[in-house]
């Protein structure tokens, strides 16, 4: 890694800040797929010692964010098209199960506050705030599942959210023409779903969005370069 990403950290909270850094950096692309990530070099441009990156990188490896090759060392994931399947069919299958706890519970505040994140995601459209759209986008679907009271459920959507969001995030930037407008009007569409309380239309409109989605990410994988 020769470009300088990070800048130096406080040594307060040491762990924690080093695992957002390098997610973060790696969710908005900064960090590229396969990209070689040394303890040495990270620990320099943070200013911290290795043991913090060492933690951080195990845990960001549980993420799926980076893969560590024996006798190579950490990179980058690099996805593939089977990575890309997996991810969001899982995922639509967890907010199915979300959307079918949390609808008969949801309360008018609840509808108003899912209304807020699509209004919030449109704002981040016209302004061209990809990063903050894709948080956007999860905090979407993280409040629905957050509200099917379902704490193993909520636990397996987070395990696989980074993963999520680097994908989508990948997706806007390369498909920037239209793909970011596509968010405003799938969530719409599954909030008025959800306000009819109409299970049926808001899983099968979470498993299509997901299929059509998991296509145009696959066609990206085939368009990049595959990393040396």
């Amino acid at each position: 890694m020769k470009q300088l990403v990070f800048n130096k950290i406080a040594p307060s909270t040491v762990k924690h800040k080093v695992v957002d850094l390098i997610r973060d950096a790696i969710i908005r692309g900064e960090l590229p797929s396969g990209e070689h990530l040394t303890e040495v070099d990270l620990a320099k441009q943070m200013a911290v010692s290795r043991a913090p990156i060492r933690e951080a990188l195990r845990q960001l490896e549980l993420e799926g964010l980076i893969t560590n090759f024996p006798n190579r060392g950490c990179f980058v994931t690099v996805f593939t098209d089977q990575d890309v399947k997996e991810v969001f069919s899982l995922r639509a299958a967890l907010e199915s199960m979300a959307i079918e706890s949390a609808t008969p519970h949801l309360t008018a505040t609840d509808f108003r506050a899912l209304r807020e994140f699509v209004e919030a995601q449109q704002q981040a459209i016209l302004a061209r705030r990809l990063d903050e759209l894709t948080k956007l986008d999860m905090r979407f679907h993280e409040y629905i599942c957050i509200n099917a009271n379902n704490s193993r459920m909520l636990k397996a959507w987070y395990a696989q959210s980074a993963q999520c969001q680097t994908l989508m995030n990948r997706r806007f930037r390369i498909l920037s023409d239209y793909t970011p407008g596509t968010v405003t009007g799938d969530h719409a569409a599954i909030l008025d779903a959800l306000e009819r309380r109409d299970l049926a239309t808001a899983i099968n409109l979470t498993k299509s969005i997901s299929e059509r989605v998991q296509k145009e990410l696959v066609e990206i994988l085939q368009l990049e370069p595959v990393p040396a």
